[in-house]
């Protein structure tokens, strides 16, 4: 990895609110947190963009499967596609407005380390291994303190993952052609001040491992901040 100074970007920060809940078919999120409840119904318009002048419609089941066939695991959502899925509507929508972005005139800078944000930028960007497209958009992960993710493997997110905080949750969305670009952050208190710190003890072990007690506890904060 190296550092890279970022650009410097006139963004627009505005809060990023999580799923709405509608009624609609679920798809399986358990395979992130063994043992935790199915979530409430919802429902996601799809992120459409034009590949060469040809509409393609995007939902989260799209992304989800995608993901699966990336980590070799059952389809799901979890919180960072959620989050990356939602963060791509907003930015498209406050730029763009009525207008279908073209593919390849959208670049997304993500601050989130992880496979699922991962997976749902470069499908949505054209950018990912084996996605059926004719254009490509751009997809960068820059971390906090400024260093560019070149390495986007599954094993090297997961091990750049561990240190996560509230402030990897930035995204910014911009118009290739017209250099504008829109910021979306996650207001703080969608996750509990705790969440992260647990996250690292129960997922990674750090600083030891997660008793039975704080094991229970995260699968309750992390259930209800999907929610």
């Amino acid at each position: 990895m190296m550092k890279v100074k970022m650009q410097k970007l006139n963004a627009v920060v505005i809060v990023l609110m999580f799923l709405l809940a509608l009624p609609t078919v679920v798809i399986s999120v358990n395979a992130h947190m063994p043992g935790a409840r199915p979530p409430p119904p919802f429902e996601l318009e799809p992120i459409v963009v034009l590949d060469a002048g040809r509409e393609v419609k995007i939902t989260i089941d799209d992304v989800a499967e995608y993901h699966a066939s990336r980590v070799k695991k059952e389809p799901q959502i979890c919180l960072c596609m959620a989050c990356a899925f939602r963060a791509t509507q907003l930015g498209i929508s406050k730029i763009w407005g009525g207008e279908i972005p073209a593919r390849d005139d959208l670049k997304i800078v993500s601050r989130l380390p992880t496979p699922g944000s991962r997976d749902c930028f470069q499908y949505v960007t054209g950018t990912g291994p084996k996605i059926e497209t004719e254009t490509k958009g751009e997809f960068e992960i820059v971390l906090p303190d400024g260093t560019h993710v070149t390495n986007m493997s599954n094993k090297n997110l997961k091990k750049l993952s561990k240190d996560i905080t509230l402030d990897n949750f930035r995204f910014i969305i911009c118009r290739k052609s017209t250099g504008e670009c829109f910021e979306v952050v996650v207001k703080e208190g969608v996750f509990p001040e705790d969440f992260f710190e647990l996250r690292k003890k129960v997922k990674f072990g750090i600083p030891e491992k997660a008793t039975s007690e704080e094991k229970a506890l995260f699968k309750s904060e992390w259930e209800d901040t999907r929610d």
